[in-house]
């Protein structure tokens, strides 16, 4: 790689870093999901190992996840604050994503100018801008497309050692490696029906892949498998709110998350190659690009992490557009705005996409200061044997501040009422009537309920309907409120 071309990928992974960092530090709290990886964290730290058991989550189930991303940041935590770190290293790993992409674009294109571009659209995609989330995804994209790198040279015998070593961290870190499976599946077809001859190292890493795979995921998800059947990919997630993970596919709103230059370009580039170009290097990237459309579209995977993946892949497939573009402005009479093309495009890219992304950053979904200290205080002050009813999104802060049992958070796998519990809990927030709220109680052994700036919002509501003197004392006198539950449905009889 010349001088040259490292300062400037240089210069552009510490833009992006730089980008991210504002925009996490300058939203105080995490997204909501992040406190049940905070929490793992903490207690890997402390006692060497996850929660799998976890006596707070559901006032007591049992957990089933892959730990390798806790153990990465805990291995990182000992050397910063816990939350500092849970800002810093996913964002460094994310920003990792302009360096990865650059080298997969130029082993596609052989075009550093081509390359640096895509490494602008990888670090700058809009659906990238999810700074405050603390999440296996943050491991799970750079990892992956290292990975995919790797593959891309197995012709090197050290890249064949390092891709198992990124392949095995990946089959630990989440169930959604199953993307590249099926891309290896459909680069299989389709090299077969372009009649390509795949390498035997090619075939047998494949192979490799797919069985360690499923060892790894049987080992920790035997309990799941059993218990839901082929419902675990659903993650036992209710009816009610499925389509929260899944949403139908729109056109809009890809075009904001992945930008539009991207998308379109992208298109052409899956078109040109598959019909006419029939670019080799290329198949196995289309054959992602079709793997994670596939799964998105049967719902095996959630939304944003299939278009996320999508947008990084249409951003290395800009490189062929790029490269292409160059080369046929070379062959015309306007080969003198050649020198000054890549500086257009650059900043036309960056134009088109960092309002988008600064906007997606500032739209996460995170808890506000106020109820981020009401859970703390819930923490400092309750005694342990509490139960505390909170939204669902907020029953990891339950967990994570309060350190209390909560009702119901949004890890379902191996809930058993887990439909049953969420109409209840939604009851709790709603009703007006206080000897149903009260049975409920009861019935899930609840001793205190909250009732957030977060709940005020989403229920247009600013409080429980059915609160009264006699059976609820007030216990924090802010804006959130917090009350102990003193009444019993027998008492009432």
């Amino acid at each position: 790689m010349e001088l040259k071309i490292k300062r400037w990928l240089i210069i552009l992974f510490i833009l992006t870093l730089m980008a991210r960092l504002i925009l996490a530090f300058a939203i105080p709290n995490f997204t909501y999901d992040s406190y049940f990886h905070l929490r793992q964290v903490e207690h890997i730290k402390e006692a060497g190992f996850p929660i799998f058991e976890d006596e707070l989550s559901y006032g007591g189930r049992v957990l089933r996840f892959l730990p390798f991303f806790h153990y990465l940041i805990a291995f990182f935590s000992f050397f910063l604050p816990l939350e500092i770190a849970a800002k810093i290293i996913p964002n460094l790993l994310m920003s990792s994503l302009t360096i990865i992409v650059y080298l997969i674009s130029y082993k596609v294109t052989n075009n550093n100018a081509a390359s640096i571009l895509s490494a602008l659209v990888s670090g700058f995609l809009p659906i990238l801008y999810f700074t405050n989330s603390f999440s296996v995804e943050t491991l799970f994209l750079p990892l992956v497309f290292l990975a995919i790198y790797l593959f891309l040279n197995l012709e090197q015998k050290k890249c064949q050692y390092l891709y198992i070593a990124a392949f095995l961290c990946l089959s630990l870190t989440t169930p959604i490696t199953i993307i590249l499976l099926m891309g290896f599946l459909i680069y299989l077809l389709l090299s077969f029906l372009e009649n390509k001859t795949l390498a035997r190292s090619e075939l047998e890493l494949m192979f490799f892949s797919l069985i360690f795979f499923i060892w790894v995921q049987f080992l920790f998800f035997k309990e799941v498998l059993l218990a839901e059947g082929i419902g675990f990919i659903w993650q036992n997630i209710p009816r009610q709110i499925i389509q929260q993970y899944f949403p139908s596919f729109s056109i809009i709103e890809t075009l904001i998350l992945v930008s539009i230059i991207p998308f379109l370009t992208g298109i052409f580039v899956v078109y040109r190659s598959l019909f006419k170009s029939k670019n080799e290097t290329a198949l196995l990237l289309i054959s992602l690009a079709i793997s994670t459309s596939i799964l998105g579209w049967l719902r095996l995977i959630q939304f944003k992490l299939s278009l996320a993946f999508f947008g990084i892949i249409l951003s290395i497939l800009f490189s062929l557009f790029y490269d292409d573009l160059s080369s046929f402005i070379s062959r015309t009479k306007w080969a003198y705005l050649k020198k000054n093309l890549i500086s257009a495009a650059a900043l036309l890219l960056f134009i088109s996409m960092i309002f988008s992304a600064v906007n997606a950053a500032l739209n996460q979904e995170t808890p506000s200061d106020k109820d981020v200290a009401a859970f703390k205080w819930i923490g400092e002050n309750l005694p342990p044997e509490a139960k505390v009813a909170a939204l669902l999104e907020e029953g990891h802060l339950v967990a994570y501040y309060g350190k209390q049992k909560n009702v119901m958070d949004d890890k379902f796998n191996l809930i058993d009422d887990v439909e049953e519990r969420f109409v209840n809990l939604n009851s709790i927030f709603t009703t007006p009537l206080h000897t149903y709220a009260v049975e409920l109680f009861d019935k899930y052994g609840i001793t205190h309920i909250v009732f957030t700036e977060r709940a005020k919002e989403r229920l247009a509501a600013s409080n429980f309907q059915y609160i009264t003197v006699d059976c609820y004392e007030r216990l924090y006198e802010e804006n959130v409120k917090v009350y102990k539950v003193k009444c019993a449905l027998q008492e009432n009889v």
